[in-house]
C-alpha cells in the first residue's frame, strides 16, 4: 500500500503539533485549505494589501 502522508513543511504548527495531509479519507472534505491560506494570510499579509488597494 502507498504511503498517502505528506508532512506539510514549512507550515506553521496547529496547536502545538505540526500540519499533515492524508489522502486515504476517501469523499471527505476537510478545512486544510483553510490551514494553508491562513499561513499565507500570516507571511504575506494578503487581505491588508488587498484593503490598501480598495481604500
Amino acid at each position: 500500500m502507498n504511503d498517502l502522508t505528506l508532512p506539510l513543511s514549512g507550515l506553521s504548527s496547529v496547536g502545538g503539533k505540526s500540519a499533515v495531509a492524508r489522502c486515504d479519507g476517501g469523499m471527505l472534505s476537510s478545512n486544510s485549505g483553510v490551514l494553508a491560506l491562513a499561513e499565507v494570510e500570516k507571511r504575506l499579509w494578503v487581505a491588508d494589501r488587498l484593503a490598501r488597494c480598495i481604500e
